[in-house]
């Protein structure tokens, strides 16, 4: 009976450590990581090699979110805005949740060691990147750059997992992402400009506040952009990547038009901004 119990509390830890860190949304690196397979040049992988690059993307995310979680646990308690995760309203302990964030970052290095051995050691500094995130805001509003970084990295490890070297067009999607992510991660912290500022933590709205940090933004997804046109290009795409990388720039236009008073962040962030992905993959494939 006792032995029951106790498997129940652990179902019940990584059922909300899993909500927590929003598993469903994996899926915003995931399309820009299987549209680098088109641009590494090794053509399709096996099932096993696919099944093993999905475990690792799910994984690392897992381990970042987990880790910022448990991090940013004081944090999280006096933001109004975040008051309602799991570890703040007393759902999750942190010791649980430290727990599960090391066992995916396990799931990482062992899914990473099935590849090669490159990838394997590679997983390594990638959890101590991946970690790091939160600290980051602590010191500096390239935090928001940081970030993209991290998902950045995506489209790189797939090549490095499959053995081949990464291509010119592989470094420009994942500086692209880079840009993405900061810039919807600096509209998305719109949402704590006070709270930042109380507590004395740094973001591109602190800094610059509300006008400048959509200036920003916007920069950034032109960028974005400008590095998705150069990545096909340098792959001599047809014109239905094009399109679809025009597609991309009528989003971030959209976006933008929603979150241009304040309102509608969540709307930008988690509805709108999902398709970017997703479209990018579809016509990198289909052009």
């Amino acid at each position: 009976m006792t032995l029951f119990a106790s498997s129940r509390v652990y179902w019940r830890s990584l059922s909300c450590f899993l909500n927590d860190i929003k598993i469903a949304h994996s899926i915003f690196a995931l399309p820009f990581a299987a549209a680098a397979l088109r641009f590494a040049h090794v053509g399709l992988p096996t099932l096993s090699q696919a099944l093993h690059l999905l475990i690792a993307m799910v994984a690392a995310r897992s381990w970042a979110m987990g880790m910022n979680r448990y991090l940013d646990r004081s944090i999280d308690q006096k933001n109004p805005r975040t008051t309602l995760r799991m570890i703040p309203r007393g759902e999750l302990s942190a010791a649980h949740s430290l727990g599960w964030s090391l066992g995916w970052a396990l799931v990482l290095v062992i899914t990473a060691s099935r590849f090669n051995s490159q990838a394997a050691w590679l997983s390594i500094p990638l959890l101590l990147i991946l970690a790091c995130y939160s600290f980051t805001k602590r010191f500096t509003w390239f935090c928001h750059w940081y970030l993209g970084m991290c998902l950045g990295l995506a489209p790189l490890a797939v090549s490095i997992a499959l053995g081949t070297a990464v291509q010119a067009s592989q470094w420009l999607i994942a500086a692209g992402v880079m840009m993405w992510t900061a810039g919807f991660d600096i509209i998305y912290s719109l949402q704590d400009l006070d709270f930042d500022r109380k507590e004395c933590l740094h973001s591109i709205p602190v800094r610059y506040g509300f006008g400048g940090a959509l200036l920003i933004s916007r920069l950034c997804f032109v960028v974005m952009i400008g590095l998705l046109t150069a990545a096909g290009m340098v792959e001599g795409c047809s014109y239905l990547y094009f399109f679809g990388v025009l597609l991309i720039a009528a989003i971030m236009m959209y976006e933008h038009w929603l979150v241009r008073d304040g309102g509608n962040i969540n709307q930008a962030f988690f509805t709108v901004n999902s398709w970017v992905g997703i479209i990018f993959f579809i016509f990198s494939v289909i052009g």
